[in-house]
């Protein structure tokens, strides 16, 4: 793949593939976008030159995808291409289709189907971590038998319909008749809610056998356990904890890039999910030099170097306050994992620094959520 150029689709998981964008253009590496439609932030980039298409359906269609990919081809020159696996729906789409995003010269560093969902299903992988030794919330036998608060998780990324659900934070009564009308409980599965210290275990098995680790800690983030808002680095990576995923994954020979949200209880970690694709806040990686971004690119012989990780721990933060304007106008306040509101709006500050768009690349896009 050394000669492969970089495919990006934007407009999902904007914020990850800002990152790696940014990483693309500090390592000199050239790249093609395909849009999402006209009103995609990366038009509002400095990036807005490697557009080359942009799709005319919001749904993944093939029909459009190959129209916009014979577009970038027609107009880059080039021949083959590596696509990014940035957002879920894309990487479902992409591994479904394989054989025909072959025929166009387009590979993809995905896993394999079954493996791949695996972990990225909630109810396969809370499986296999039982069946490896690692702590999940305690699951209940049904809907009716839940104790609140419980959270709802769909067993399978499709739901019998062929919806796209996601996991539903259930706190009262109220919280559960509500449930009942709009969801049907056969596309779950329920678990107890934990709560604690919020943890992310970030990884990329390269296919060396190397093993690039970090981890962060999420400060707040948008409620129902929607989008990070502000996370700093940590060192949970050192935990023996680790191990446990480090192993599991080699267990099941994967290869990629895979995140693990866990939530420490006092001194119980519980695994809540995991996601084999990149991950939103990404930049806090970048910013804290320890690139797995990079570590893709050597693995693909895009990069000639490995990136180094043995450098010493930075003090690190990300940040996204589009992200938490967006939850007050909404009529909601983030939820902190860490501290309080009061304290964290005292230190805004410091952490509009570490802003993911208040950057002279996207500085638009800051301005557009701003105002």
């Amino acid at each position: 793949m050394k000669n492969a150029l970089q495919l990006i689709f934007t407009g999902y998981n904007q914020r990850a593939v800002i990152a790696f964008i940014r990483t693309l253009s500090k390592n000199n590496i050239p790249f093609a976008i395909i849009a999402k439609s006209k009103d995609d932030t990366i038009l509002q980039s400095s990036y807005k030159s490697s557009v080359y298409s942009i799709r005319k359906k919001k749904e993944l269609d093939m029909v459009d995808i190959v129209n916009c990919i014979v577009e970038t081809k027609k107009k880059n020159h080039a021949n083959n291409f590596l696509i990014a696996p940035s957002t879920e729906a894309l990487n479902r789409f992409i591994i479904d289709n394989r054989d025909k995003f072959e025929e166009l010269n387009c590979y993809t560093p995905l896993a394999e189907k079954k493996i791949y969902e695996l972990i990225s299903d909630k109810y396969s992988f809370s499986e296999l971590c039982v069946n490896n030794g690692i702590k999940v919330p305690a699951l209940y036998k049904s809907f009716k038998d839940a104790k609140l608060p419980f959270v709802a998780k769909p067993i399978k990324y499709f739901s019998k319909k062929g919806e796209v659900n996601s996991p539903v934070l259930i706190l009262s009564v109220k919280d559960k008749i509500n449930f009942k009308t709009k969801y049907d409980a056969e596309d779950f599965f329920y678990q107890e809610f934990v709560t604690g210290k919020s943890l992310y275990l970030l990884y990329y098995f390269h296919r060396n056998g190397l093993l690039f680790k970090y981890s962060q800690e999420n400060i707040t983030q948008q409620p129902d356990g929607k989008s990070i808002i502000a996370a700093v680095n940590s060192k949970f990576h050192l935990n023996i904890e680790s191990l446990k995923y480090e192993q599991l994954f080699r267990k099941i020979n994967y290869n990629g890039f895979v995140m693990v949200e866990i939530k420490r209880q006092t001194t119980t970690n519980y695994m809540i999910e995991a996601n084999p694709r990149f991950w939103g806040p990404s930049q806090l990686f970048v910013d804290s030099d320890k690139n797995f971004f990079e570590a893709y690119l050597h693995d693909y012989g895009i990069l000639s170097e490995l990136p180094d990780f043995s450098r010493r721990d930075k003090s690190t933060r990300y940040f996204w306050l589009g992200g938490m304007l967006n939850t007050y106008k909404d009529g909601k306040n983030p939820v902190f994992h860490k501290g309080n509101e009061k304290d964290f709006l005292l230190e805004l500050h410091k952490w509009i620094k570490s802003d993911i768009y208040k950057r002279k690349d996207t500085v638009n896009i800051f301005k557009s959520e701003i105002i």
